[in-house]
């Protein structure tokens, strides 16, 4: 009988601090994701791996082709366990010998990394597959640094099933096609606090082909929201005409888009709507120019009916340059002849849809890219912030941290607006060293922490959330310590300077 009593006074209690459905169902995937795919579950529950080697093996994502330790074969276990928390305890280069598969129920956690963090080269990352999709899954504090294969993306989320995805704090640069493309049936996406641009020759006839963001082929409910994209082509993003019809939503706000082509952001999903608050498009040497007064052109296209709530967006002017002289395939390579570039709305004496139009036309064009008067409510909202503080904002917090040397160079870049299009990666002489954190135990959580809360934890408990693993709030504090410890960059007095500086012709 006593045995009895004391067994269901065990069960109570669990029942008692137990998180109910409903609390696991409206928690993010970690303090501050916001938008489509951030209720993902990710690892909870999962086994801790690690990653303690740099060195990667030309062979298939099994574990009995790799060595313990590498990349790829954490990425393995985590297959075979049904997911898992993937930490760093080395800082450094990673050197794929081939596209790195992500299974689902899965959190990738470069915070965990010692120093200066993990970089990923060589090859790019898989998320799911047309016969393979990968459900919940985290990425955050990674950087990609190129010399990928030809043609190749840095990320690529594929495939029916493939959703809930969430990348934050991700630094892309040398990519030859696209950064992050979401295709063929995936959903349920956010990339928030990325950098994504910067791109290298792309191995086609396009030279350089810097398109970021391309979604296509049954896509649909993805937020793009607090990115820094520079030296775009195009792409920022691209919502094709075959994404989810009659249904299609998106957010892209509170993006930072530096010295892109001509008409970054294009909306082509037949009925789609989208949420586009806050972004700051600024034009750089390589930015299309204007051809005479009244040839300002939206930053914002689209057609097929597509319907855009725009509020707080600014597109400046500055010098760029006019294509003539640079037809056809050399466009992407040829930077032509100084011009103005006098943008869609620099301030808030112009209307909200100036930044809009079909391309060659400014506004709202009823059946082609229609003007929502109000937020789309069915697309979940993030934090807004005014553009003249967001800039400020984004350019301080954005991507992998702590910053290696080739995102202070993008800063730099448009703080100054300067830098381009480039075909070589250049050497930003970037390393990436660090000292292991004390872990005994190989629980994922550094020893000293875990003494200052009471001793040794185990990593799905909820000694110190009721909702996150025990390991979720090591990781999430990680991430913040980071964040705090960011420089602050006053970006909005610093472009406006190198506004007033530039000499109109």
């Amino acid at each position: 009988m006593m045995n009895c009593l004391r067994n269901i006074g065990i069960l109570l209690l669990y029942l008692t601090l137990a998180p109910s459905a409903s609390a696991l169902a409206d928690t993010p995937a970690f303090p501050g994701a916001e938008g489509f795919g951030t209720k993902t579950t990710h690892a909870r529950g999962k086994p801790v791996f690690h990653v303690s080697r740099l060195d990667d093996e030309d062979k298939w994502q099994k574990v009995q082709y790799l060595q313990e330790g590498q990349f790829r074969w954490a990425l393995a276990k985590a297959a075979e366990a049904g997911g898992g928390y993937i930490v760093f305890d080395v800082s450094g280069a990673i050197q794929l010998k081939r596209t790195a598969q992500i299974p689902s129920n899965v959190y990738i956690a470069g915070q965990s990394a010692p120093g200066k963090g993990i970089a990923i080269q060589g090859a790019g990352i898989g998320i799911g597959g047309k016969d393979n999709p990968a459900k919940n899954v985290v990425i955050r504090h990674i950087r990609f640094r190129g010399k990928a294969q030809r043609s190749a993306d840095a990320f690529n989320l594929e495939g029916p099933g493939t959703e809930n995805i969430v990348l934050d704090h991700v630094s892309i640069s040398f990519f030859q096609d696209g950064a992050v493309d979401i295709v063929n049936g995936a959903r349920n996406v956010t990339v928030q606090w990325c950098h994504m641009g910067d791109a290298v020759f792309s191995g086609t006839r396009e030279k350089y082909h810097c398109e970021p963001n391309l979604l296509r082929s049954n896509v649909s409910h993805v937020s793009l929201h607090h990115n820094y994209y520079t030296h775009c082509h195009s792409r920022v993003p691209q919502v094709s005409e075959n994404c989810v019809k009659d249904g299609f939503l998106i957010e892209v706000s509170n993006n930072v888009v530096y010295d892109y082509r001509k008409y970054p952001s294009n909306f082509d999903a037949v009925n789609g709507k989208g949420n586009v608050v806050g972004n700051y498009y600024i034009p750089g040497r390589f930015t299309h120019g204007d051809k005479g007064p009244g040839t300002q052109r939206g930053t914002v296209t689209g057609s097929n009916n597509f319907t855009v709530y725009v509020r707080d967006n600014l597109s400046v002017d500055g010098l760029g340059h006019d294509d003539v002289g640079c037809p056809g395939k050399d466009q992407d390579t040829c930077r032509g002849y100084d011009q103005w570039v006098t943008g869609a709305r620099p301030d808030d004496s112009r209307p909200e849809t100036d930044i809009m139009g079909k391309q060659g036309a400014i506004g709202p064009t009823p059946g082609v890219l229609d003007y929502s008067p109000k937020r789309f409510k069915d697309i979940p909202k993030i934090t807004y912030i005014p553009a003249e503080e967001n800039i400020d904002e984004v350019i301080s917090k954005f991507g992998a941290l702590p910053r290696d040397n080739t995102d202070k160079r993008l800063v730099k870049e448009l703080l100054t607006r300067s830098g381009g299009w480039k075909l070589e990666m250049p050497d930003d002489n970037n390393t990436y060293e660090g000292k292991s954190r004390l872990d005994d135990d190989g629980d994922g959580m550094a020893d000293d922490w875990e003494a200052k809360r009471g001793g040794d934890l185990e990593p799905n408990g909820h000694d110190l959330d009721p909702v996150y693993d025990n390991i979720e709030v090591y990781l999430n504090e990680l991430a913040e310590a980071l964040v705090k410890q960011a420089e602050p960059v006053a970006a909005q007095k610093a472009v406006l300077e190198a506004d007033r500086a530039l000499k109109r012709p």
